[in-house]
Parts: structure tokens; sequence; C-alpha cells
């Protein structure tokens, strides 16, 4: 646009077809509190969403009914809105969602941007997943040798590392801890059970790989028996 900023992402689409797509993507949302689509359509729907939440912590007549005529299906998500959702995010000063870019999804060979949009401290927050993946990951190759020379951890890790189970952690680990913990209710100890369950989840992979080495082994063996005899 000539002479100013953009406003918005017109996609290609007139303002009523416009409105309904928004209306469409934003009801998937908090329905599944995650959804993948193409990145200005994640961007456009984004800002349809902060506002829905943003009426939903007003929670007044009005904001009720404005929310009413944005949702498709309003007896189902009018009510998440106003308990759930308000709950959720009521001490949140903003960034109520999250735009994060993926892999084209090769839709019609046009090779698009796309992106996922999701609601933050959910049960479907990927960075709050990624976060936990990452201290597992640290946690097994804790070494004192390797960890030395590293330096020192910063105050913030080190604080960190007191709050959480073991030691080892990156300054920017402690960082993205302190992000998707921070307006979580009981984000530490939520983060510690999923940390939990991802190392549950790595020593049965672990334990089940072992034994299927082992019965690999047991069958070599035997057909390496067996065959001198067959001979």
């Amino acid at each position: 646009m000539a002479g100013g900023a953009l406003k918005y992402r017109h996609l290609n689409r007139k303002s009523s077809h416009r409105q309904a797509l928004l209306r469409n993507l934003v009801t998937s949302l908090f329905e599944h509190e995650s959804i993948s689509t193409t990145w200005p359509k994640a961007k456009e729907a984004q800002r349809l969403a902060e506002k829905l939440i943003t009426l939903g912590k007003k929670n007044t007549e009005d904001s009720r009914r404005t929310a009413q005529g944005i949702f498709y299906s309003p007896l189902e998500h009018v009510p998440k809105l106003f308990t759930t959702l308000r709950e959720r995010y009521l001490h949140r000063p903003g960034g109520y969602t999250r735009v994060l870019r993926i892999e084209p999804r090769n839709r019609n060979h046009d090779q698009a941007p796309s992106a996922i949009l999701e609601l933050v401290d959910g049960p479907k927050d990927m960075r709050f997943a990624l976060t936990a993946k990452t201290i597992v990951r640290e946690r097994a190759r804790d070494d004192p040798t390797t960890s030395s020379s590293r330096g020192p951890p910063s105050k913030e890790a080190h604080q960190q590392q007191q709050q959480l189970r073991g030691v080892g952690l990156r300054d920017f680990t402690a960082k993205a801890i302190r992000k998707v913990t921070r307006f979580r209710p009981d984000g530490l100890e939520a983060l510690e059970r999923e940390v939990a369950r991802l190392e549950r989840f790595q020593e049965d992979k672990e334990r089940e790989e072992e034994k299927r080495n082992l019965r690999e082994r047991k069958e070599r063996r035997k057909q390496e028996t067996e065959g001198p005899e067959g001979g």
C-alpha cells in the first residue's frame, strides 16, 4: 500500500469471504487450541484470536455478545472463552497466542509458507513441549568434564537448576524455562512433570531397544551354531 503501512492482509479475498475465513480459523483454534495453516492466514487469525481473549477477560454483556457474533459455534466456545481461557490468561498482560513457522505443507505444490497458530500455556503449547525435551536432552548429556568447558552458569540458569531437578542447564534453556512458566499456573511443577514423563518414555524406549538388540544377537548366535551342523 503506497503512502502508508499495511493495516491488514486481504488474503486475495473480498471482505465477506475474508471475515468468514478468519472466523472459521479462530473457531477451529479455540476448539483444538492449535491449528496449522499458511503464514499470512495465521497472522491475521492471530489478531482476531487475541481480540477474543481480551473480550473474555473483560467478561461483560457487550463482550459476550461480540464473541457470540464471531464464533461459528458460540454455544460450544463462548463458555470456554469466559471460563477456562479467561482464568488461564487472567494475569497475562498479552501474547495469548503464538505463531510458529513450519516447513511448507506442499499443498497443491505451491510451497506456500506455513505456520502453526496455537494458544499459549495450553495442553498443546509447542514451545513448552520443546523446552521439556531440551531439558531431558541436556540432563542426559550432563557431564562435569563437558559442563566445566562451557563456563559457570549465569545467575538465572543457576536459579532454574535449583528449582528443577538436575544440573547442567544452559543459559538459553534457563531463559526458555522462564518464558514458558512465567504466567502458567504451577509452571515449574508442570514442566517437571512433563520432563519426568519424557524421561520415562526415553527409558522405556531404551529398554525396548536393548531387548531387541539382545534378541537379534541370540538369533545370530543360533544361526551361526546351526550353520556348520547343517553343512
